[in-house]
């Protein structure tokens, strides 16, 4: 399986130990609360997500395939695509974060759709699915760019957190269409 992906200006490569103070630089920004799954209360969660992540690579039984995202060797961001949200590992949910001081630059359109490529590729599944917060333009902007469809407008999602509930938008692409766009 290809584990470091290369694009036009980013390295997708996997999550690995050293890479906790950077991934912390985003990943404990408080302002960040569309991406409630980020290990953000101290650097030692993140300490313990980067291990966790970086022992899980390439183990028999790895679910979820976390790579940092890398713009002139710095770390500036995630992404993952996560088998773990079907009981049968069917399709894969890709997820993504940019430290606010790289976004609006399209980070997160080139790395999404490096991750596509790498879950169509890579994983035994014929659809990926990607969801966000009904009030985040940026990402939903991102699935539309990279090929997927609104499927779900009326999902909801409440954040652990802050209790706070929104709406959420469900995107899916198949491996069909994404084959056709290639």
């Amino acid at each position: 399986m290809k584990t470091e992906l290369k694009t036009k200006r980013l390295t997708l490569r996997p999550v690995q130990l050293g890479d906790e103070k950077e991934i912390h630089e985003y990943a404990g920004d408080k302002e960040i609360t569309m991406m409630f799954w980020l290990p953000n209360d101290s650097f030692e969660e993140t300490a313990e997500f980067v291990k966790q992540n970086a022992a899980d690579w390439g183990s028999p039984d790895q679910l979820d395939y976390e790579f940092v995202i890398i713009y002139e060797g710095k770390i500036i961001g995630g992404c993952d695509a996560d088998l773990s949200h079907s009981e049968d590992h069917s399709y894969a949910t890709l997820g993504w974060i940019i430290n606010k001081k790289y976004r609006k630059q399209g980070f997160a359109s080139e790395a999404a759709a490096a991750l596509l490529d790498f879950a169509f590729t890579n994983l035994s599944i014929n659809k990926v699915y990607a969801q966000c917060d009904c009030k985040n333009a940026a990402s939903f902007g991102v699935m539309k760019k990279i090929g997927m469809t609104l499927v779900d407008d009326k999902g909801t999602r409440t954040y652990p957190k802050t209790g706070i509930t929104s709406g959420e938008f469900t995107c899916l692409i198949t491996r069909e269409e994404w084959e056709n766009r290639k």
